[in-house]
């Protein structure tokens, strides 16, 4: 899953925090105005329901940023919107039953808040979408190693490996390059996944890109690389997304990039 394109860059917290101060006053000045509020509790209004408003763009995230198809996202903005009015009249519902705040009618406010709400929501999917695309094109400026940049003082023979060994404590593995199913980065260390367990090795993307087998194995993702033998079926999942299914039913997220490494690998 992807991280959430707020909370992983620090740097953008202070104008989303500036964006939703905004439309609390926005809400706020809408319901005081023109739907002829009182102060109070036009301002818990509006605080209370954009703090909800942000929650459910938060969560349309994690959904944003694994599917891209226009009908899914066209339901996803429904339901943004109604879950918002829902939580809404929830606070309507505080400040007047139970609160005992004397308020407008909630029916007269949906047209105000719909007015700031619908924008504000195509805004933060349109933006999400543009995180997306963005990412994908740092995948494929990424992903491929040229074969003129392998090291040139390496023979061939020298740049295969036929089998990987894992220091773990005191133990030392010795995994064959034909076990492995995938392996996975982790920062300045990468995962190797194999039929028995997963073992840690400080080694980088790039050098396992450049020194396994380079029929059996292929850089699917900056994040992944496959053991061809062991696909089961690649198929589409989302706007230029593709998901790998190996044979013991992991499934792999496969980028662009990566999408046509595999097929000219396969011969597809």
């Amino acid at each position: 899953m992807k991280a959430h394109p707020i909370i992983d860059y620090p740097y953008r917290w202070l104008p989303g925090i500036v964006a939703a101060l905004l439309l609390a006053v926005a809400q706020t000045v809408l319901l005081r105005r023109y739907a002829g509020a009182d102060w109070l509790p036009a301002v818990i209004d509006g605080v209370t329901t954009v703090i909800w408003f942000m929650a459910l763009a938060y969560l349309a995230w994690f959904v944003v940023g694994t599917v891209s198809m226009f009908k899914t996202n066209a339901i996803i903005t429904i339901t943004g919107i109604l879950l918002w009015l829902a939580g809404c009249f929830m606070v309507y519902d505080i400040l007047t039953r139970i609160a005992g705040i004397a308020y407008i009618p909630f029916a007269p406010t949906i047209p105000f808040r719909l007015l700031f709400g619908i924008p504000a929501w195509l805004a933060i999917a349109l933006w999400y979408h543009l995180q997306v695309d963005d990412e994908e094109n740092v995948e494929e400026d990424t992903f491929v190693v040229p074969e003129e940049q392998a090291p040139a003082t390496l023979s061939q023979e020298e740049e295969c490996l036929d089998r990987i060994t894992v220091k773990d404590g005191s133990h030392i593995h010795t995994i064959k390059v034909e076990e492995l199913l995938y392996i996975q980065a982790c920062g300045d260390y990468t995962t190797l996944v194999t039929p028995s367990g997963e073992y840690i090795k400080e080694q980088t993307m790039k050098y396992f890109e450049t020194h396994l087998p380079a029929g059996n194995f292929v850089r699917i993702h900056r994040s992944t690389i496959v053991n061809v033998t062991q696909i089961s079926r690649v198929e589409l999942f989302g706007k230029e997304t593709y998901q790998l299914s190996l044979k013991n039913g992991v499934k792999l997220r496969v980028s662009l990039s990566g999408y046509r490494q595999l097929k000219k690998l396969l011969g597809i």
